[in-house]
């Protein structure tokens, strides 16, 4: 009795700290007609970083890391910019970014901005840390926002995380470790993008059915 007692307070812990911070929309009343596969990502803006233009060549490696989308080299976007005469973060203050993205033959547009997180910790495990983020995935075809990614402050828990939190009973592996872990603009790109591709595989399905 006490075992299972035990076993349902941790399932119940589970069920608590499970809650990612990382959400998805998707727009269901969208009409493409394209295929939602090449991708272009533009740089990111994080408030009080410097890291904006790494943390969107993360998205952007791990989106090609999937293997079922193409993406637009970080070389190539910065060409049609330069003919363009529009700079890297001009082009996301302007109407430009759906001539860029057709220039580059592209599908569906990546744009965001958020804020860093700080932890108080100035080693190297506290930097480049995503507190909040919001991701929008636009349809160059029609200009239409066809994706929502929002990360809320806290941790972007997965079962990794769980287990390791739950395993250690919280001695070595706590609460502030997951945070800072599951912060990381690497850990978080790597969430967004696999979120990214799940949500334009709906739409595309969608689209078959009807």
């Amino acid at each position: 009795m006490d075992r299972f007692v035990s076993r349902l307070v941790w399932l119940v812990v589970l069920f608590i700290i499970g809650c990612s911070t990382i959400d998805v929309a998707i727009n269901q009343r969208v009409d493409v007609t394209k295929k939602l596969n090449k991708i272009v990502v533009f740089p990111f803006t994080i408030k009080d970083a410097h890291w904006g233009d790494e943390f969107s060549d993360a998205i952007t490696h791990h989106l090609f890391k999937t293997g079922r989308v193409d993406v637009v080299e970080r070389q190539e976007l910065e060409k049609i910019l330069k003919e363009q005469k529009l700079s890297m973060t001009g082009v996301l203050d302007s109407d430009k970014t759906v001539q860029v993205g057709k220039l580059l033959g592209a599908d569906v547009m990546v744009i965001g901005r958020g804020t860093a997180l700080d932890t108080g910790n100035r080693s190297q495990e506290g930097k480049n840390l995503i507190d909040t983020f919001m991701l929008k995935v636009v349809s160059v075809e029609t200009g239409s926002l066809l994706i929502t990614v929002r990360k809320e402050p806290g941790t972007a828990w997965t079962w990794w995380y769980r287990i390791k939190y739950c395993c250690s009973l919280t001695l070595l592996y706590n609460s502030n470790d997951a945070l800072i872990q599951s912060s990381k603009y690497d850990e978080i790109s790597r969430q967004i993008a696999n979120r990214i591709v799940e949500a334009l595989t709906e739409i595309e399905q969608k689209k078959k059915k009807g």
